[in-house]
């Protein structure tokens, strides 16, 4: 399921701020940003934040915003300098050369410019940490109100094919009579005295019990009622699927057999729902 989420701390000393964003995908996919002086920190921060996500594209961002100038910038190693101007010095007097102009490219030589070991303080972390926790409290509000918007409408399109099942049933009896009429109009034609009566009974009889649909509308029916008893239960998306799959089979059986223009409407109608709860349900496999 997607979501977003974030969170933001101040002290003294740097303003952090992180952000949960979210992609819905099948597997578990962390995209984990820290700052340089803190990347130290992300094989375990990997772990912890994997036992709080199920699934998905997940990216988090923790961006640091330092105050004093000393902490912005990356320092310099002293001793290393010193030891590159005194060498550059012997170098220049040797070959008479203006000690200046090599001075002037001095920052490019390597080790120069050091990371910094000091922001190795547990208590900054503990901020860090707690800053990206209040981000994924909030990343979590943001899904369960996305969860609760889509679970209301999935309830509501169950009960939208549940309430078009049951306007099937008026079209049942019509279906049947028209049945009736058009083999007895179509028998006319021929000598009706060569009909057998009982054997014409009992074969009108055994075509209509062939389209018959009190059996798919009961399963169907049963089907709409435990999806809507799986849905309160919170279960994942997947046993959803499965349950929308067996309604699309008894809906396409109901198609198949209902040969009613009025039938064919509200087949229509609710193949169409059952497509938008299939399309709900990715959103939350």
């Amino acid at each position: 399921m997607t979501g977003f989420g974030q969170a933001e701390t101040e002290n003294n000393k740097f303003n952090c701020k992180v952000e949960f964003k979210a992609l819905n995908g099948k597997f578990l996919e962390l995209n984990l940003r820290l700052p340089r002086n803190w990347q130290h920190k992300e094989s375990g921060l990997r772990n912890e934040t994997i036992k709080m996500l199920e699934r998905g594209s997940v990216n988090i961002n923790v961006n640091l915003t330092y105050k004093r100038a000393e902490d912005k910038v990356m320092p310099i190693n002293h001793d290393v300098a010193d030891y590159y101007i005194s060498e550059i010095r012997k170098i220049s007097a040797k070959n008479g050369l203006n000690e200046n102009s090599l001075l002037n490219n001095i920052f490019d030589l390597p080790n120069i410019i050091q990371p910094k070991e000091e922001d190795n303080n547990e208590e900054d972390w503990k901020i860090i940490l707690q800053t990206i926790h209040s981000a994924f409290a909030d990343f979590e509000g943001f899904r369960k109100r996305e969860g609760e918007v889509i679970a209301n409408e999935l309830s509501g399109l169950c009960k939208s094919i549940y309430s078009k099942l049951a306007e099937l049933e008026p079209f049942e009896e019509t279906r049947v009579r028209n049945i009736r009429q058009k083999i007895a109009k179509e028998l006319e034609v021929i000598h009706t005295d060569l009909v057998d009566k009982n054997r014409f009974e009992q074969e009108l009889v055994y075509y209509i019990e062939k389209l018959d649909i009190s059996e798919e509308r009961s399963r169907l029916s049963q089907h709409c009622e435990f999806f809507q008893q799986t849905l309160k239960q919170g279960s994942t998306g997947k046993k959803l699927g499965f349950i929308a799959q067996e309604m699309g089979r008894e809906i396409n059986t109901i198609g198949s057999k209902s040969n009613e223009a009025n039938m064919q409407r509200k087949v229509v109608e609710m193949k169409d729902e059952l497509e938008k709860i299939k399309e709900q349900i990715n959103n939350v496999l």
